[in-house]
């Protein structure tokens, strides 16, 4: 396997043998992209802290924020459609999928989203860019079900499948998401046909929604099922198998924001993410100190502990073109300081070393673009 440090092509897969140039997309051309959404994410994510919800471009913000993130979840689209017929499942967090597919497809709206959470939540094992496809699917449409606003209930648990339940899934431990809207619901003759390709009752409906959502869970290991009454209502819920770990982002946020001290060193070949990140530390509280790759890393991170200064935290950006990244430079500052705590950062978040971060020797990963909101939590975690 290829260090991750290097940036390798990542071809589009169409027909066999297609190698049209115009369908060739680099891992880098992604890493940019990523790069350039952390920055208005992160600048937008101040801007918003620093305003007055009263005051009138708060919106503005907030609809600014909505349309990046849409923009990060077409990124995923992209790498799914480049793989075509191939699936890359990794460990998923559903508590922090669905707060970013509410905030996307509800956001905005006279919808009202209430939640209802398992603080044990487990992960699943997924493939993301095709989950989000499918909770957007639903949401939308719990969204369209009503136009002139109501409740939208989400709710995420773990389900255990006894022998005796009745059930058709196989016996196990399930992850569960139901959708609930207040809508106008499903007539009954139609409910053996919403998940048919083709079938839709919408005017400007082509029927692929629905039937790519079942398609794409059974794929999974799970199914979805829908309990619907016209004029009551729709729930749907997706089943998916459940994973050994529990989801760290299920547990209730604490209130108090982190009010940080000392310094955090910041590796990263973008200046723009430099000064994105050094704003967003300076105002949890941090001083923010930077290095453009692994060889300045390890020289600065040096210097500051010898003078009696030492960084609280080091965060790295795992790829760097043509430069040292975070996979050998975190090997050689454990070389230097075996107690250096630091945190690997990311675009693509199915990186072996994004996935299983402590074997590789970090203490926290957070994956590009993140918010400020993103950032204050994985501080948290990994100080505490």
């Amino acid at each position: 396997m290829s260090s991750p440090d290097k940036t390798e092509p990542f071809q589009c897969v169409g027909s066999e043998g297609d190698d049209d140039a115009g369908r060739l997309i680099t891992v880098e051309v992604i890493h940019d992209f990523k790069n350039i959404l952390a920055g208005i994410l992160g600048n937008l994510a101040l801007a918003k802290d620093w305003s007055d919800p009263k005051d009138k471009a708060y919106p503005f913000i907030e609809a600014a924020e909505r349309v990046t993130r849409h923009a990060n979840q077409l990124t995923l689209q992209l790498l799914a459609h480049a793989r075509g017929s191939e699936w890359e499942k990794s460990p998923v967090c559903l508590s922090r999928l669905l707060r970013e597919c509410v905030d996307l497809m509800v956001g905005g709206s006279p919808c009202q989203v209430r939640w209802e959470m398992d603080p044990a939540l487990r992960i699943v094992d997924a493939d993301e860019a095709r989950m989000t496809q499918v909770f957007n699917n639903l949401l939308i449409n719990a969204r369209q079900a009503m136009e002139k606003g109501g409740a939208i209930d989400v709710s995420l648990c773990n389900v255990d499948i006894g022998e005796s339940s009745g059930h058709r899934l196989d016996p196990g431990l399930y992850v569960r998401v139901s959708i609930r809207d207040e809508g106008c619901g499903i007539r009954k003759e139609h409910m053996d046909h919403i998940f048919k390709p083709n079938f839709t009752t919408k005017k400007d409906g082509n029927g692929i929604g629905l039937a790519s959502c079942y398609y794409i869970v059974k794929n999974h290991g799970g199914v979805i099922e829908v309990d619907s009454e016209e004029g009551r209502g729709s729930r749907f819920s997706v089943y998916l198998p459940a994973g050994e770990s529990v989801d760290p982002h299920a547990a209730p946020r604490e209130a108090a924001p982190v009010r940080g001290y000392g310094s955090i060193l910041v590796m990263d070949d973008d200046a723009m993410i430099q000064q994105t990140i050094g704003d967003m530390l300076d105002y949890l509280g941090f001083q923010a100190h930077f290095a453009d790759d692994g060889h300045e890393a390890l020289r600065v991170y040096r210097k500051a502990k010898e003078s009696g200064n030492p960084f609280r935290m080091v965060m790295m950006d795992l790829t760097v073109p043509g430069g040292m990244g975070g996979l050998e430079a975190i090997r050689k500052l454990k070389e230097y300081d075996k107690d250096v705590v630091a945190v690997v950062s990311s675009g693509h978040p199915n990186d072996p070393v994004m996935l299983q971060y402590e074997r590789f020797g970090f203490k926290g990963a957070i994956r590009k673009p993140y918010t400020l909101r993103d950032l204050e939590e994985v501080v948290r975690q990994t100080l505490d």
